[in-house]
């Protein structure tokens, strides 16, 4: 299942495993990598650069295939130190999702790497593209976390028809359908997120992990009370909390769990390495199945 993503990164299939915050460590990364697809994790995950540097050694004793990292651009993020890290470690797919882009391009490109910045709106995706990066993430309406308010299977053609870069599809997407239809609008990969959390390798607690199997899309709930931002999270955990004045002040950070209203489509915890190749080949029948009607 070659596309222009997976050219582009080295990997087998078209499939980015979404960098989660708290959740998206070393083993994920791994069974996703292992497994076909692009493991990613978010920098902050690590505490120290000490603890960066030991979670990248870790991850390149297990895997020799490409993985990617989302790098927070940010004056409060070490970034910089950071991204020499990441750089000495091979790693050559960077996401970034705050702050300039432009900052890290040129060495990512000296280093063989592509740059990938998340977007909402095609006014944020011009701007990413201006600034040279290789592609990008449309972030539509139901994503976990930051998500939009576009439809993906909006967002997607709309993005690739008016900027000319390849396009990740991220937003609703937990299954080997939705995959062919995000691919059939003009995707060259997608990102899985909420049904990664409900799998062994995600460090995630078994609560959370049981919330998300319970869920349906209408416990997800849209809201900027939690970060200051419009987000999707799980209602029942931030039940008790979200009227509270002095939200924004206080971290809650292990007890407010984000989640996509993919949660529709998760009905147990399997494999991570599992979900994959569930979703590659369920892509594949279902483009094929689509062939009797052409």
């Amino acid at each position: 299942m070659k596309t222009a993503f997976t050219r582009m990164t080295g990997i087998k299939y078209p499939v980015i495993g979404a960098p989660m915050f708290l959740i998206s460590y070393e083993e994920l990364v791994i069974a996703v990598t292992e497994a076909g697809g692009l493991g990613t994790f978010p920098l902050p995950n690590y505490l120290g650069l000490e603890e960066l540097k030991q979670a990248l050694v870790n991850i390149k004793r297990a895997t020799a295939k490409p993985i990617g990292v989302n790098i927070q651009l940010h004056g409060r993020y070490p970034w910089k130190e950071q991204l020499a890290a990441c750089l000495d470690a091979g790693v050559k797919c960077y996401i970034s999702a705050l702050g300039d882009p432009r900052l890290i391009v040129d060495d990512v490109h000296v280093n063989g790497g592509v740059v990938l910045a998340c977007v909402m709106s095609l006014e944020q995706a011009r701007k990413a593209a201006d600034k040279g990066v290789d592609g990008l993430i449309a972030i539509g309406s139901g994503a976990g976390g930051h998500g939009g308010t576009i439809s993906t299977m909006v967002l997607v053609p709309y993005l690739a028809k008016h900027t000319g870069l390849p396009v990740i599809a991220s937003g609703g997407i937990a299954t080997g359908e939705q995959m062919a239809a995000a691919l059939s609008l003009g995707a060259c990969a997608v990102e899985i997120g909420t049904r990664l959390i409900a799998t062994p390798e995600a460090r995630a607690k078994q609560a959370y992990k049981k919330a998300v199997i319970k869920a349906g899309p209408q416990q997800i709930i849209y809201t900027d009370r939690i970060t200051g931002t419009h987000s999707n999270w799980l209602a029942e955990s931030i039940a008790e909390i979200i009227d509270k004045p002095d939200l924004n002040q206080r971290e809650f950070w292990r007890d407010i769990w984000s989640a996509g209203q993919s949660v529709a489509q998760v009905e147990s915890i399997k494999p991570a390495g599992e979900v994959i190749h569930e979703i590659i080949n369920d892509c594949r029948n279902t483009i094929m199945k689509l062939q009797q009607f052409l």
